[in-house]
């Protein structure tokens, strides 16, 4: 029975280990590299070859390279250990490769997030919630607002997950305010403590800009049903007729309070700032006593205002085909992401058509948002500006490819 000598299968580990070092090192940068970049693994085969050929470099420039050692117990161990350690760095750099976010880039690194300090305010879901501090400004060139708006503004409080930098979670809250309340512009700031400064401006028009040319908008006294909102489709039953429109405008007639005698709610302070505990108002009606303003021709406006009191019928609209192409697209794995085109990128002054962007990155470009208009669907001729906020949808590889394009 052949024994092993001992002393010479640990002077193989050590000498093995020595030798090892430069080959695991290249071989985990191998790894990494072509997994991050390529999504590709390199082949275990490949990195015996090179780690091999790498250890007899380093090997013999430290001395370690004998003839005597190539056949005995020392020069077989050394030779095995090079290699495990080859094979492990190579599989750690896979590892982390699929760890690391792709398009990480050293301006995320810096980008600023919300304190830690605020962990008792996330709740159990990763969301933190956002609250205005001092009042709400005006933006200059743009016409007050009204107060209404202004309190409904100042008692607001959106969720966001908590880990976005805040430059991320400026622009989101600044594409719900525009689109919860109607705004046209809007700027917001957030501190490291999540309050946010914001900036607004109200739509420079307002039933108006609602009622197309060749239209009039009506409003007839009516019980109103539960849920009622813009957009709904309804009838007035009329003495002489039904007349049909969309609803640009309702509101539930409510009995003044009766002053009471007992203490006000006392107000919740959210760090140095007071916010009254009201809720938001809501984009809907209660149900009840009421006015409605829907959009007629002129001659069935003139009907609608001989009338004091009418009846109404809520017609059925069906099934938003938006909402169901959103289901199909979320449902085959693609998502949906808001990036803001950088004045730097390649894609500046292109086409969507001429920068092939759905053939060259697969995504599609499903809507521009600029300051002064928004293009739903645009066509291949739409010239992309710098600044543009771009509304695609793609897979998260995809995605992430466009977006490194796009910064």
């Amino acid at each position: 029975m052949m024994q092993v000598p001992i002393a010479q299968v640990l002077l193989g580990v050590y000498l093995g280990l020595l030798a090892a070092l430069f080959p695991a090192l290249i071989a985990f940068a191998i790894g990494f590299g072509f997994k991050y970049f390529t999504n590709v693994t390199v082949p275990a085969l490949g990195v015996v070859v090179v780690s091999g050929a790498l250890a007899g470099v380093s090997g013999g420039l430290m001395g370690f390279i004998d003839p005597q050692m190539a056949d005995s117990w020392t020069g077989i161990t050394a030779t095995a250990v090079i290699l495990m350690a080859s094979l492990w760095a190579h599989s750690q750099g896979d590892k982390l490769a699929v760890a690391t976010p792709r398009g990480l880039t050293l301006r995320r690194l810096r980008e600023s997030r919300l304190s830690s300090d605020l962990i008792e305010r996330i709740d159990t879901l990763g969301q933190v919630h956002i609250r205005p501090i001092g009042d709400i400004q005006d933006l200059e060139g743009y016409p007050p607002l009204s107060a209404d708006l202004r309190e409904r503004l100042t008692a607001g409080s959106w969720k966001f997950p908590a880990d976005l930098p805040r430059s991320e979670l400026e622009a989101k809250l600044e594409a719900r305010l525009l689109a919860d309340y109607e705004l046209v512009d809007v700027r917001v700031t957030i501190d490291k403590a999540g309050r946010a400064e914001i900036a607004a401006a109200p739509e420079s028009a307002g039933l108006s800009r609602r009622v197309p040319t060749g239209k009039r908008a009506v409003t007839v006294k009516t019980l109103l049903p539960t849920g009622l909102a813009r957009g709904d489709v309804v009838s007035i039953e009329l003495s002489t007729g039904t007349v049909t429109g969309p609803v640009v405008s309702a509101r539930t007639e409510r009995p003044r309070p009766e002053p009471s005698i007992e203490p006000d709610e006392p107000a919740r302070f959210d760090d140095t700032e007071p916010v009254e505990s009201r809720p938001p108002a809501t984009a809907t009606t209660e149900g009840g006593l009421g006015q409605v303003t829907i959009v007629v021709s002129p001659a069935e406006a003139r009907e609608v205002l001989r009338t004091a009191f009418a009846p109404i019928v809520v017609h059925p609209r069906g099934t938003y085909r938006e909402y169901e192409t959103i289901a199909l697209l979320t449902d085959a794995g693609a998502k949906f992401r808001k990036y803001s085109l950088g004045a730097d990128s390649d894609l500046v002054g292109q086409t969507i058509g001429g920068a092939q962007i759905r053939d060259t990155y697969g995504v599609a470009v499903l809507a521009i948002r600029r300051p002064t208009e928004r293009i739903v669907a645009p066509s291949g001729r739409t010239e992309l500006h710098g600044g543009d906020d771009l509304i695609v949808v793609g897979t998260s590889d995809q995605l992430a490819a466009f977006e490194e394009v796009i910064a």
